[in-house]
This record gives structure tokens, C-alpha cells and sequence, in this order.
């Protein structure tokens, strides 16, 4: 199946949404759980508007003819000292997942990032995910920490990597 991956729009709330509580369910790797999510969609929205005229947080979508099967949140900060820095987020449902659409949402956001002058992307994963420590690696990410308890999933503690990307200017 072919993916496009876009900026987020306001029309996409709803897809958004579903997303989100999809991935809510079907992941132990997402910070939410099952049934924690309280976000409306008017809520939703007014996170998208929000990133519509952004420059320092987007939210890219990937998406199928039906329906939104993965995104990417970078998040930027707001001080002199540490405004460069873009916190990551990503996520993509199961069924869409082994193909490459990682990868190309994890691109996406580095190209956005430049444009929009940042040098240093930064990220956290549960050290046992194993697949997407190995995506962020491929895409030029480096362990530089461990978050030790960091989480506690079904009530075990869960330490997490604290990974970072340095792009050149």
C-alpha cells in the first residue's frame, strides 16, 4: 500500500484522533494507555491549528486514501540556550508498520527541522523496543543515556534510552 506523508491539516482531526486511540490500544510503546486518553476533537483541532503556522512544532501524517496511519510530533523549545533541540515523537499503527513508513516520517521531520534551524533532535524509547531503537539508529540517532525506571508499564519499572541526532549547518 502506498503512504503519503504531509503536514497535519485541520481536516485531519478526526483521523488524528483515531489514531492515536488506535495506537493507545494496540501498543505497550506509546506513552498513553488504553483508556487514558481524554482529548475531543475539538481539543484536536485546536492542536493542529496550532501547528499550522508553527515554527517551532509540526505534526506530519501518514496517511493512506482512508485513513491516518502514523505520525510524527516534533516539538521544539522556547529559550535561547536550549531552542535549537526538537523533542521527536512517533508512531504507526501495526498494520502499516515493516515497510519503510517509519523511516520516511523520521526524514520528513529532519527536513522540516532544518529548514526551520534546528541542529539537534532528541528522543526517548523504552530499551527494550528493539525495532525502533533500531530505526532511530539507522537514521543516525546515538544512545546517549539511560533513564533508569523511567516508566511503569502493566507495574514494571521500564528504563528508557535518551537518543539524540546532531544535524550540520
Amino acid at each position: 500500500m502506498m503512504y503519503k506523508v504531509e503536514p497535519a491539516r485541520l481536516s485531519d482531526a478526526q483521523g488524528v484522533l483515531d489514531l492515536k486511540y488506535q495506537l493507545d490500544a494496540e501498543s505497550k510503546f506509546m506513552m498513553l494507555e488504553k483508556g487514558e486518553r481524554t482529548t475531543s476533537l475539538e481539543e484536536q483541532k485546536a492542536i493542529l491549528k496550532s501547528f499550522e503556522s508553527s515554527s517551532s512544532e509540526v505534526m506530519l501524517l501518514a496517511k493512506s486514501e482512508s485513513e491516518v496511519v502514523g505520525f510524527v510530533v516534533g516539538i521544539g523549545n522556547q529559550y535561547q540556550r536550549n531552542k535549537h533541540t526538537l523533542n521527536c515523537i512517533i508512531g504507526v499503527l501495526k498494520a502499516a508498520s515493516g515497510n519503510g513508513l517509519g523511516k520516511r516520517l523520521m526524514t520528513s521531520l529532519e527536513n522540516w527541522a532544518e529548514q526551520n534551524h534546528f541542529t539537534r533532535l532528541e528522543l526517548t524509547v523504552m530499551c527494550h523496543n528493539e525495532r525502533a531503537i533500531g530505526l532511530y539508529q539507522s537514521q543516525g540517532f546515538v544512545i546517549e543515556g539511560t533513564r533508569k525506571h523511567s516508566l511503569v508499564v502493566d507495574g514494571d519499572y521500564i528504563d528508557e534510552y535518551s537518543m539524540a541526532k546532531l544535524i550540520d549547518r
